[in-house]
């Protein structure tokens, strides 16, 4: 059996040409994005259920029967504060 240069070249050629392709065909991929869209019906009852709720909370703070639950104030600011340095 006789082996030259030339068929071990011709086999490494094959080999990268083969990445080569595969890596084009992983850039061309498109990245798809899920989408979420409200019909006008929709987004008329939450605007709607918002400006109740808004208006709601308008009415406590004026009344002064707005409560602040610190307790939820201070968990979110932890974890605001945990995720920021784990960055």
């Amino acid at each position: 059996m006789k082996i030259n240069d030339f068929s071990r070249l011709q086999g490494i050629q094959s080999y990268k040409n083969n990445i080569t392709k595969t890596a084009q065909q992983d850039v061309s991929k498109k990245v798809q994005v899920d989408k979420v869209e409200f019909s006008p019906a929709a987004q008329e009852k939450i605007t709607a259920e918002r400006e109740k709720r808004i208006q709601a909370l308008k009415e406590q703070i004026d009344n002064g029967t707005y409560k602040v639950d610190s307790q939820k104030i201070a968990e979110k600011l932890l974890d605001s504060w945990s995720k920021g340095t784990e960055k």
